[in-house]
C-alpha cells in the first residue's frame, strides 16, 4: 500500500481539514474531478490514518495531524464543543463550496487574526467572503436560528467599524424585516442561502454592466457621483443595479424620492429581485434584465 497520500486531490482535501477542523462527507464532492470514485478515495484517506470519520463528517486522525505539521499547513485543534458544531460544519460546507472558485476566498472567523477585534463567542459573524478583492463581512441565519439570534446579527453589525460590506445568507429571506438591516453601511447583502445563489455570488463583481446601460440608455448617461443610484443623466433619470438585495441602497432610494417628489428611479435586476424591491419601491420604474447573460464566467462542474 502507499502509505502518502494519492494526489494534488487528496492533499487539498487534508489541508482544508487542518485549517476547517470539520469536513461532511458529502462535502467532500468538491476536491475531486470525478464524483465516481471519491468516497472511496476516503475510505482509503481513513484507513492510512490520514482522516477520521465521527458519524457523518470528517476530521484528520493522527497522521494526518503529523502531515500537517510537518508541512506546515494552516491548523486549527478541533473545538469540540457541541454547541459549535452545527456552525463550525456550517462554515466548513461554505468553505468547501468556493473552494475551487477563482473569484471567491473565504476566510473562516476562528482563522481572523485580530483577537481584539473578533472572538467566535462574542461575534456571530461567520467570516469574510473576499469576492474580486473586495471584503465582506458574512453572517448566517439558519431556519433553527429564532429571532433572538436575528436581533443579535443586527446588534453585531450595528457596532461593526471595519468593514462596510456586509453579506448576509439566510434560509429563508422571508423571516427578516428588511428595514431592520440598514446601517448606513456601503452594502448589506441579504441573500437566500440556495446553491443556485452561491453560485451567483462567485459573479458578484463581474457583471459588465456598462453594456447593459450601453443597450438600454444609449450610453446617454454617466456614472453618478451620487450614493443612491449607479448611472444618472442629472436631470431625470437615476439608475440603480441590484444583482442581489441590498437594503442600505433600497434604504438610500428611499431616502431620495421621499425628498424629490418629482423625481424618479431606474431599477435594473432580474424577475425575481423585481418582485421584492418593488414591495420597498413600488412607484421606482423596473427594467427586467437576465444578468447571466452580461458576465463572463466559468463555471465548476461536479461530474
Amino acid at each position: 500500500m502507499n502509505y502518502f497520500p494519492n494526489g494534488d486531490e487528496e492533499i487539498a482535501l487534508i489541508k482544508f481539514i487542518a485549517k476547517f477542523q470539520y469536513l461532511s462527507v458529502n462535502d467532500a464532492k468538491y476536491f475531486f474531478s470525478t464524483k465516481k470514485y471519491y468516497r472511496k478515495r476516503i475510505t482509503s484517506l481513513v484507513e492510512k490514518k490520514y482522516l477520521r470519520r465521527t458519524k457523518l463528517n470528517l476530521v484528520l486522525d493522527e497522521l494526518g495531524v503529523e502531515y500537517a505539521k510537518l508541512f506546515n499547513f494552516e491548523y486549527t485543534p478541533i473545538n469540540r464543543n457541541k454547541k459549535y458544531l452545527s456552525r463550525l460544519l456550517y462554515i466548513s460546507n461554505l468553505g468547501a463550496f468556493y473552494h475551487k472558485c477563482s473569484t471567491v476566498d473565504f476566510t473562516p472567523s476562528f482563522a481572523i487574526k485580530d483577537k481584539e477585534m473578533f472572538t467566535i463567542t462574542a461575534r456571530k459573524f461567520i467570516g469574510i467572503l473576499n469576492i474580486n478583492g473586495i471584503d465582506y463581512l458574512s453572517y448566517h441565519i439558519s431556519s433553527d436560528h429564532d429571532n433572538k439570534y436575528i436581533m443579535s446579527v443586527i446588534y453585531d453589525i450595528q457596532k461593526e467599524h471595519k468593514y462596510k460590506n456586509i453579506i448576509v445568507l439566510i434560509d429563508d429571506i422571508k423571516r427578516i424585516n428588511i428595514q431592520d438591516f440598514t446601517f448606513g453601511n456601503n452594502q448589506v447583502l441579504v441573500i437566500e442561502d440556495t446553491e443556485e445563489n452561491r453560485e451567483k455570488l462567485k459573479y458578484l463583481n463581474s457583471i459588465n454592466w456598462p453594456k447593459i446601460i450601453e443597450r438600454y440608455y444609449k450610453n446617454k448617461v454617466y456614472i453618478a457621483e451620487y450614493n443612491f443610484c449607479d448611472y444618472t443623466d442629472y436631470q431625470n433619470k437615476y439608475i440603480s443595479f441590484f444583482y442581489f438585495l441590498d437594503t442600505e441602497k433600497i434604504n438610500r432610494i428611499k431616502y431620495f424620492l421621499r425628498e424629490n417628489k418629482n423625481k424618479n428611479a431606474d431599477i435594473i435586476c432580474n424577475s425575481e429581485l423585481k418582485q421584492k424591491i418593488q414591495k420597498e419601491l413600488p412607484l421606482a420604474r423596473f427594467i427586467v434584465v437576465d444578468l447571466e447573460d452580461y458576465i463572463d464566467k466559468e463555471r465548476n462542474v461536479y461530474d
